[in-house]
């Protein structure tokens, strides 16, 4: 009597096979967005080329608009890899009861790390900002999303901001000096031991009054 080999079920063959291409395609993608690293942090985004982000990557032309279909919808995907972190950090405001000097002045460096560890990340956003005008929206558009959210979750001045436009002003100008103060602290060997300490606490004390409603007019 002949013995009938059983097949391995389809499900496992396609799943396995279906894994495998997962895989090539995330290791592709992660290669595109090493060799956007290399290219964005030597070259100006405005003068960066796609014939080189493809050339750092080792890919071809049609794999790279395969996976992005232009410099800019790429430079997005390596700010949506970083966004999660300075958001996640922010949410700790809300955690904080009450906030004080000293807990917002390590809280902003720690705000300042993230710019350090993004590196070339952080040249690149103020680059987009400057020339794409699109991105300039996105990064208004996040940042009232931050604000709803730190509003919502009663964090004082944020708070203040739902109610009407000219507060929601001061929140997005909060915002900005948080960001020009961390871009300060991330540039390599401008600031002095001494200057690093003033940044901080200068900024502390403005967000700790904002917070609190009391900030300087």
């Amino acid at each position: 009597m002949s013995t009938v080999k059983p097949s391995r079920p389809r499900g496992l063959r396609a799943g396995g096979r279906n894994g495998f291409q997962q895989q090539r395609k995330e290791r592709t993608r992660a290669a595109i967005l090493a060799g956007a690293a290399s290219v964005f942090s030597a070259t100006p985004y405005v003068f960066a080329t796609i014939d080189e982000l493809i050339a750092a990557a080792g890919v071809s032309r049609a794999t790279f608009y395969s996976y992005f279909d232009s410099k800019l919808s790429l430079a997005l995907a390596i700010y949506d890899s970083i966004e999660g972190d300075w958001q996640g950090l922010y949410s700790e405001l809300s955690s904080m009861s009450p906030p004080d000097r000293p807990g917002l002045e390590d809280w902003l460096r720690r705000l300042a790390q993230i710019y350090v560890e993004h590196g070339y990340v952080t040249s690149l956003v103020i680059q987009l900002a400057t020339f794409e005008p699109s991105f300039r929206q996105r990064l208004r558009d996040d940042g009232d999303r931050l604000i709803d959210t730190l509003g919502s979750a009663g964090v004082g001045g944020f708070r203040t901001a739902l109610s009407g436009k000219a507060e929601r002003v001061r929140a997005r100008l909060m915002l900005t000096r948080l960001d020009q103060i961390c871009s300060e602290l991330a540039a390599d060997g401008i600031l002095s031991a001494e200057e690093r300490s003033l940044y901080v606490g200068a900024g502390a004390e403005d967000l700790l009054r904002f917070i609190e409603g009391q900030e300087k007019a």
